[in-house]
């Protein structure tokens, strides 16, 4: 019987994202009992927002975009790898993945559970501090031929901004590690969350992942609704 995880955050008002990035707007605009029925009214979401992809437009001049990339692209068989023990604002190098190096398959997803889906919030773990895919891991992946690459943080790239409370933190630019996988037509899935939950307490654990954004004609990437699918 199928066993079928949520791994996406909702989507509200001023919900946690992207310091830079404006914040999210929403609003009733009809009620049910008033207007015989209710309609929200998003007036601000940029296509970064709570759990979405990167597709290559969004560092790649000419990049594909949603209308390049086909349906298939954000189905995938794969696994979830425990690197929970990354501490904060550490990097995930390509010698955490060899570790796991015959689960990682050609042509399939591999999700990044860091555990901070747990610690999401207005704070500056989830903001700014969270593991990242480093340069190597990056290469180590796109050598492997992944299809997709998922984590549980805010960025599969490390903090490398700067804002009034927060200046760079990581050891390369994010662009670095996106660009190394988005040349490589590399699917990126962001601000996962409840890997823990197809985890179960094992290191590894393999399901079917779907993580289909929204057709928005051109863009670089989008807001999905991911999900994986378990066999047990």
């Amino acid at each position: 019987m199928a066993r079928v995880v949520d791994l996406s955050v909702p989507v509200y008002q001023d919900m946690p994202s992207w310091p830079t990035l404006p914040p999210v707007r929403i609003m009733r605009i009809r009620d049910a009992s008033v207007h015989g029925a209710t309609v929200h009214l998003i007036t601000q979401m940029h296509t970064h927002v709570g759990t979405h992809v990167d597709l290559p437009a969004h560092f790649i001049p000419d990049g594909e975009t949603m209308d390049d990339v086909s349906i298939d692209k954000f189905v995938s068989y794969g696994v979830v790898l425990d690197l929970s023990y990354k501490r904060a604002g550490e990097e995930i190098g390509a010698e955490d993945l060899e570790r796991f190096r015959e689960l990682i398959r050609k042509g399939e997803a591999v999700m990044l559970y860091t555990g901070w889906g747990r610690r999401r919030g207005h704070n500056p773990d989830y903001l700014y501090r969270w593991p990242y895919l480093g340069e190597e891991g990056a290469r180590y992946l796109v050598d492997k031929r992944v299809k997709a690459v998922g984590i549980d943080a805010l960025s599969i790239g490390g903090w490398s901004e700067r804002t009034p409370v927060q200046g760079p933190l990581a050891r390369v630019p994010s662009s670095v590690t996106h660009r190394i996988l988005l040349s490589a037509g590399v699917i990126i899935v962001e601000e996962l969350t409840n890997l823990e939950e197809v985890l179960r307490g094992r290191p590894w654990a393999r399901a079917l992942f779907i993580y289909a954004p929204l057709k928005i004609r051109g863009a670089e990437g989008g807001p999905c609704r991911a999900l994986a699918i378990l066999e047990e």
